[in-house]
């Protein structure tokens, strides 16, 4: 059995410290969703209530079929910056990276597995392999409720700038935090910001 690090060799993107710094984002693929209405509760909750049966029907599939196992990471979302000072028109993405071992046919079956088990779950025509973006990327972590985020993220970018880069228009958030386990003040959330020179 081959076992996959993912957690190790992918450490930088899920991981950070108050104290902003660069890291450099390899490319992933990962099992998505794609919305259009604003985050919140009632967009996320169906949402990773499809991520996560689809990522851990793939896994024990993976490790059936290819003797390679490997870690169901958390869920990442990726938000256009600008969608922030909107009430509609959002487009932004809620992902958990997969490992390359994982195609799109693999993905299919475990959906049509997860809709032959749990034929209530929510949104499975809408899962898809996606690329994730790779690159230099500029990381802080945030401790404390989602709505709260904006001065953590503000540090983020002012930190880019200080840097001599230019922060990009994506905005990306990894929930390290379980928020049905786990209360608003103690949530952590790893916030990362694509960057490119001025």
């Amino acid at each position: 059995m081959e076992r996959l690090n993912l957690r190790k060799d992918w450490a930088a993107v899920y991981t950070a410290r108050k104290k902003p710094d660069l890291i450099e984002v390899p490319a992933r693929h990962a099992i998505a969703i794609a919305e259009t209405r604003p985050p919140g509760a009632e967009t996320m909750g169906p949402i990773f209530a499809t991520l996560y049966p689809v990522a851990y029907t793939l896994k024990f599939a993976i490790r059936a079929e290819r003797s390679v196992d490997y870690p169901v990471l958390p869920p990442e979302a990726v938000f256009r910056v600008a969608d922030f000072q909107k009430d509609e028109g959002w487009r932004w993405t809620a992902a958990i990276a997969v490992p390359d071992v994982v195609d799109a046919a693999a993905v299919r079956r475990a959906i049509k597995a997860v809709r032959e088990r749990h034929p209530e779950t929510p949104l499975l025509d809408r899962v898809r392999l996606v690329a994730l973006s790779a690159g230099t990327q500029a990381r802080i972590m945030h401790v404390g409720a989602y709505d709260a985020e904006q001065p953590t993220v503000d540090r983020l970018r002012a930190f880019v700038r200080e840097a001599g880069y230019r922060p990009g228009r994506s905005h990306i958030e990894v929930y390290l935090s379980d928020p049905a386990r786990v209360s608003p003040e103690r949530t952590r959330t790893v916030i990362r910001v694509p960057v490119t020179s001025r």
